[in-house]
């Protein structure tokens, strides 16, 4: 099955849940992988990159903040432990992952609202205040595009993307392309191999 197999609708075979420990930012949760989702045996240390990176600079009251491709939901729990003000959103074209995100948040008592969707399509316009993205970077350069695209709709003036990618799978091309497209992007961390950068509307 190829790499990219958890970026589908409906991923085929059989579940296999397991469970996974996720730490990150001060937050310890018990949460539910499973097969044909990203990451299925944990946090993967670009995504908890981008979260600590994320909240160490977060501004402080009241955010709507987007976990977008939220695979089984563990960015967008943390968001919601560490920063019970905010408003957090997480979503996913793979409906397994979804359901698992969902779930997650239920059984973690984390206010979350998961759905399956293409992207933020969604969503109206200018809603968002911050979207956090791992981008599926084995599903092509179009799908990463929509996704910048997507985030660049919903955000509010002012609002920021996330964005975790590998120095080696292009992220310094990608933060040329979020330079022109957002007007402003910054490389704010550089660790192991990741790239963690922001782009502001």
């Amino acid at each position: 099955m190829p790499e990219s197999h958890y970026f589908t609708s409906a991923p085929t075979g059989p579940l296999k849940m397991r469970a996974v420990r996720v730490r990150a930012a001060g937050v310890v949760l018990s949460m539910a992988s499973g097969a044909g989702t990203f990451s299925r045996d944990g946090l993967d240390a670009g995504t908890k990159l981008l979260l600590e990176t994320f909240l160490s600079r977060a501004p402080s009251g009241p955010q709507c903040w987007l976990d977008l491709g939220c695979g089984w939901g563990a960015v967008g729990c943390v968001l919601g432990c560490a920063r019970p003000d905010c408003r957090i959103l997480a979503c996913d074209i793979n409906r397994r992952a979804a359901r698992l995100a969902a779930g997650n948040a239920r059984d973690n008592e984390v206010a979350l609202h998961a759905w399956c969707g293409d992207g933020a399509g969604a969503l109206r316009a200018a809603v968002c205040d911050a979207v956090l993205c791992n981008p599926p970077v084995r599903a092509g350069n179009p799908t990463i595009a929509k996704l910048f695209d997507d985030s660049f709709r919903i955000l509010k003036p002012g609002g920021t993307l996330w964005v975790v990618l590998r120095t080696a799978q292009g992220a310094k091309s990608w933060a040329t392309k979020l330079e022109t497209q957002f007007g402003s992007c910054r490389t704010v961390s550089i660790e192991n191999g990741f790239r963690i950068l922001v782009a502001t509307r």
